[in-house]
């Protein structure tokens, strides 16, 4: 018995002709996506170098904030200085300031500087300029129980302190 040949059909059950080429092509198969795991080894450098520069940025902002904790501090009790009209502001003021700039050297000592000499410190210490226009019986004033100060001149000394505290250079040279 003969058999009939077997008539192919394609997707659509329309019959293909043999002779025909083209009855003979598929539809394009499209590759499966890329995966985007695991990642190539560029990436993993680069993960590694971000990370590590993020470490390292994270470790010099707490450091930087760490080291400027003293003038913080010194900005809150000028601050409290000025919100207390009974304190004795000059004295308390310097003292603040003392504090301060052991803070900031810890190499200097300056409290046995006069009061005219840490003047002159703070002033080559820091680019503004500081406690200009001051009296000369400043060191009198300091130990008087209670010095005569007008508010101008205890303005312009706090506005001072707080110039100095906010912007003096840690890095000076030593004084000969």
């Amino acid at each position: 018995m003969l058999h009939a040949p077997e008539v192919r059909q394609n997707n659509d059950g329309v019959p293909m002709n043999p002779s025909d080429p083209l009855a003979q092509l598929r539809d394009i198969h499209l590759p499966a996506d890329i995966s985007h795991w695991p990642l190539a080894p560029g990436w993993w450098l680069l993960v590694i170098v971000a990370a590590s520069l993020l470490g390292w940025l994270s470790w010099l902002l707490v450091k930087r904030y760490r080291a400027r904790l003293y003038r913080r501090q010194a900005m809150l009790k000028i601050t409290q200085l000025q919100q207390d009209p009974g304190a004795d502001l000059l004295p308390a003021l310097f003292a603040t300031l003392k504090q301060t700039a052991n803070s900031a050297y810890p190499e200097r000592h300056f409290s046995s500087l006069s009061i005219n000499d840490f003047i002159a410190f703070m002033q080559s210490s820091c680019d503004q300029p500081l406690f200009e226009n001051l009296p000369s019986n400043l060191d009198n004033m300091l130990y008087a129980e209670q010095p005569e100060i007008d508010s101008a001149m205890a303005e312009q000394l706090v506005s001072s302190a707080i110039i100095w505290i906010k912007q003096h250079q840690t890095r000076v040279a030593p004084a000969c």
